[in-house]
């Protein structure tokens, strides 16, 4: 579960910096990935990094 926070918070802190700097096109395609490549679901994902927006003052995206 960690390293699903963890990836919910680096999504979330360099927003679309992080979508680049890890060669995704979309959070919808980082969240797939990154989700089944940790065994969860993609929604885990995007829930952790919707969490920490706040923080970082992202408005919300929803899933593009």
């Amino acid at each position: 579960m960690e390293k699903l926070i963890l990836t919910g918070l680096y999504l979330s802190k360099y927003d679309l910096v992080s979508l680049k700097k890890l060669g995704f096109g979309s959070f919808v395609e980082a969240f797939n990935t990154v989700g089944y490549a940790l065994g969860a679901k993609p929604m885990s994902v995007k829930n952790y990094r919707d969490e920490f927006d706040p923080v970082f003052r992202n408005p919300p995206k929803g899933l593009a």
